[in-house]
């Protein structure tokens, strides 16, 4: 496959559409944070930064952040007494369609693990794909970086192509599938060689955990940074991403809760202005809103304008992942305490839990105490979108990556 000018020029097969590297990807599994591999990743990040258009898109300069020398450095230390381990040997990466960078952070896991990579995005035209590709292009005309372009590929094609998954499943080592139980089972539906393992990312759901008395006794300037750091979890990508929490459990006592919540949404819905709400997703957002009134057992629902809806819960229904909202729709209810609210959150689809005034490290023992199936993250309110080398309760490295006995 080649490129001209940015223009992607498909090759053999018209039905895939490289966006960059080679048709036939040449695995040579490396050490894990190999030299030449992290190398290129600071360059790419330095890349990144100095673009123009990159600028414009947060999600790629976090990106580029997240990929800098010093922090592969930090990364790396993590593993200092992991010796002889190896990429396992090519990694077939199916990224989401509804968060535009992840296939990036997937790649970057791949690499770091010692791997070749096939990665697989969306038909959706992302921009931000378009950006990272584009600058990967000008460095693999570097020669020092040309063996990027012989060991991975970032492809596009329709999904319903069963064969061209067939295709990719066949040569891989793992396979690794960014999706909704839907997508995982569509891709299950290709084999893998034997020895070939898969790791799977599927329906997930998250929730703030929120203590009122932390809320009040907060400072103005407190109260923006938390609801710049909400907003950041939440609208900015239409609360779409597994992390992103759709109920808020308050923990407190008597007047604390309503005053609280007051409190904490009138600072939400200033900085939900920022928020470009279509007609299209407004229309949904008031469908949906409608929907769950007529099935929950409601206290009360607080509409800011049409940028915020808030449904407070008298009682939760018996499955608490089906509250999930859009655009700019969150539940909440009250709980007593720490325990009081996990035992109503013990499942495998519980992904992260958000908190602020919160112990971290309380939640994580409780976790563990109370015997939970779920809540493999807890991180303050605007960390939920931060991925790491652990993520859904996998390491990524050791799971991508074989030692040598």
């Amino acid at each position: 496959m080649q490129k001209s000018g940015g223009a992607v020029i498909p090759m053999d097969n018209k039905d895939i559409v490289y966006l960059f590297g080679a048709r036939q990807v040449q695995p040579a599994p490396r050490e894990i944070f190999d030299e030449e591999v992290c190398d290129f990743l600071g360059k790419l990040s330095e890349e990144l930064r100095a673009d123009v258009r990159a600028k414009q898109y947060t999600d790629i300069l976090t990106f580029a952040f997240f990929i800098r020398r010093a922090n592969l450095k930090l990364m790396k230390e993590r593993y200092a007494d992991a010796a002889y381990m190896i990429g396992k040997g090519t990694v077939f990466h199916i990224a989401p369609s509804n968060v535009p960078i992840n296939f990036a952070y997937s790649w970057v896991f791949g690499l770091l693990s010692g791997n070749a990579n096939i990665v697989r995005v969306s038909m959706k035209d992302f921009i931000q794909v378009r950006i990272i590709c584009d600058a990967v292009d000008r460095l693999i005309l570097d020669e020092q970086y040309r063996w990027v372009e012989q060991e991975n590929a970032v492809v596009m094609y329709d999904h319903a192509k069963k064969e061209l998954t067939d295709l990719f499943s066949a040569q891989c080592q793992v396979r690794l599938i960014w999706g909704g139980d839907h997508t995982i089972e569509m891709i299950r539906q290709s084999k893998l060689p034997p020895r070939s393992t898969e790791i799977t990312f599927a329906d997930r759901y998250s929730f703030a955990l929120m203590d009122a008395k932390a809320v009040l006794d907060s400072s103005e300037q407190e109260m923006s940074r938390l609801a710049a750091n909400f907003y950041n979890d939440t609208y900015l990508m239409d609360q779409n991403a597994c992390s992103t929490p759709h109920m808020i459990c308050w923990i407190g006592e008597g007047e604390q809760y309503r005053k609280a919540q007051k409190r904490f949404w009138e600072h939400i819905s200033k900085e939900a202005e920022r928020y470009t709400l279509e007609d299209i997703k407004a229309s949904e957002k008031f469908t949906t809103l409608c929907s769950y009134l007529m099935e929950l057992d409601t206290k009360q629902t607080d509409r800011y304008q049409n940028l915020l809806y808030v449904i407070s819960l008298n009682k939760l229904p018996e499955n608490i992942t089906k509250l999930r909202g859009k655009y700019g729709l969150f539940f909440q209810k009250e709980f007593q305490n720490v325990q009081d609210t996990l035992v109503h959150l013990n499942d495998t689809r519980v992904q992260t839990c958000v908190i602020y005034g919160v112990d971290e490290k309380e939640i994580k023992k409780e976790v563990i105490h109370m015997h939970m199936l779920g809540i493999d993250r807890v991180v303050p309110i605007g960390k939920s979108l931060d991925i790491d080398l652990n993520w859904d309760g996998y390491d990524m490295i050791r799971g991508l990556s074989r030692k040598i006995g």
